[in-house]
């Protein structure tokens, strides 16, 4: 079995349409929306500013995406207070329930 992830902000369903629009072939697709609280992300983020990752003044456009994710087609992970293997099992949990 083979695994594509896609790992950045699709805060819009039309993004994820258009990568969807590129695929061949056979294949099962799960779109997850890993949400954090508000205060949440901005602990994450100010975390990823102090390391460079990130940058200040992009963290505004982050909180103001939050509602975006309600419209778009995907399940919804709540991810405040979790970290990154326990997000990961549970989409394993959902992928496998799937099938």
């Amino acid at each position: 079995m083979e695994n594509i992830v896609f790992v950045w902000v699709m805060h819009q369903q039309k993004i994820i349409d258009e990568i969807l629009r590129g695929l061949k072939g056979d294949y099962d697709f799960y779109s997850f929306s890993l949400r954090p609280s508000v205060s949440e992300l901005r602990k994450r983020f100010i975390k990823d500013i102090r390391s460079g990752i990130r940058e200040e003044k992009d963290l505004s456009e982050a909180v103001a995406r939050i509602p975006m994710y309600k419209s778009v087609h995907s399940f919804k992970i709540n991810v405040t207070g979790t970290e990154y293997p326990e997000n990961a099992q549970k989409i394993l949990k959902v992928i496998n329930q799937a099938k």
